[in-house]
């Protein structure tokens, strides 16, 4: 053997053992026992679901990375099946990336949460002047919770009206009523202040610097990758990917507060770029892990995009969850420990809630 390759092979071994190190160590500082049998209560935690037909993807990570993953069932029908790469629809998971716009613009001086929506907004009646974007992000603007149907269309400009138009469910900042509206309205903003569009801003300032190349509406080059499908098909279509496909712009009916594409590996990579403070700052994290307003459910709080669980005998939980025609989605995060549960999946024998709150409870109960 050569010198070269020698090296080659010695510089391999350095870095396959580095590599090594450094996951133990990260999985050391996150999993309350310290060592991998915390992987086995992890797969035992999870097993009676697999049983029961779960199909789809679940992570764990924290501020490293993934430390455990695990795909189970078909995501295309006798045709693929699930891995931590595949296409899902992350559904009102979106939210949080549209509350994560607002607050980089918020963070470049373009903006302020305080703001009232009729500096953004044409024609606002009467009954909407008092509502900020704060009101916007925490649901409590008194919107009803839709202004039309996913699959129907809608421009920007037509959307606007009917938003506008509609009759609101409670006074302004009188108490949460959970409404996509808001978000969607919030999407529009960020491409008035922007001057972008939405998805090109999403894409600039948060997917790209994350590594997220497999997040989206339209943007990425959906024809490399696998898309979960549905075996029933919903008014025609398979999956979220062929709707957004076929509204193109005229999607504001969910723009903003569900549709986007995304993969269990993308989504690890935007824990990770919180955990760490890579895209928004620490201060802007706090007030979107703020208990804004209480939720329907008592110790139930909503943030910026996301739902809050403060708890008296353990860290606070942020999650967020999303289910449309075409999935269902579940993002929990422990921001103290930097720790990230997800799980999607296309089918409904098993819902991915219980999945991720078996997870959850397995991180705590070896404590």
């Amino acid at each position: 053997m050569g010198t070269n390759a020698m090296q080659t092979k010695i510089s391999y071994l350095i870095f396959v053992l580095l590599h090594f190190s450094l996951s133990y160590q990260a999985l050391a500082k996150s999993l309350p026992e310290n060592d991998f049998t915390q992987l086995a209560h992890i797969k035992t935690a999870i097993q009676p679901y697999v049983n029961d037909g779960f199909a789809g993807s679940i992570v764990v990570a924290n501020e490293f990375g993934t430390i455990f993953s695990q795909s189970y069932g078909q995501a295309v029908p006798g045709v693929a099946n699930f891995s931590t790469s595949t296409v899902v629809d992350i559904a009102s998971v979106s939210k949080q990336f549209t509350a994560a716009a607002i607050m980089r613009l918020v963070e470049d001086g373009l903006m302020d949460t305080s703001d009232l929506m009729s500096q953004y907004i044409e024609n606002v009646p009467e009954d909407k002047v008092d509502i900020t974007i704060h009101h916007l992000l925490t649901h409590s603007a008194g919107f009803k919770r839709d202004a039309g149907r996913d699959e129907e269309a809608a421009s920007r400009v037509s959307y606007e009206y009917k938003a506008m138009a509609s009759k609101l469910a409670f006074g302004v900042g009188e108490q949460y009523h959970y409404s996509n509206i808001g978000y969607n309205l919030l999407a529009i903003i960020v491409e008035k202040v922007s001057k972008m569009r939405f998805e090109d801003y999403l894409f600039v300032h948060l997917f790209k610097p994350a590594g997220m190349f497999s997040t989206g509406y339209l943007r990425p080059d959906w024809s490399q990758y696998s898309v979960a499908e549905i075996t029933e098909p919903y008014k025609g279509y398979k999956s979220q990917l062929e709707l957004n496909q076929d509204l193109e712009d005229e999607a504001w009916n969910f723009v903003g507060s569900g549709g986007i594409l995304s993969t269990a590996d993308d989504m690890v990579k935007w824990h990770v770029a919180l955990s760490t403070g890579k895209i928004i700052s620490y201060v802007s994290q706090e007030l979107m892990f703020s208990p804004h307003v209480k939720e329907y459910e008592e110790g139930y709080f909503y943030g910026y995009g996301w739902s809050i669980v403060p708890f008296k005998d353990r860290d606070t939980l942020v999650w967020h969850n999303g289910m449309s025609f075409f999935g269902k989605a579940e993002y929990w995060r422990i921001p103290e420990q930097k720790l990230m549960i997800f799980v999607a999946s296309n089918r409904g024998e098993v819902e991915p809630w219980s999945v991720a709150n078996a997870l959850y409870q397995t991180l705590y109960q070896q404590k």
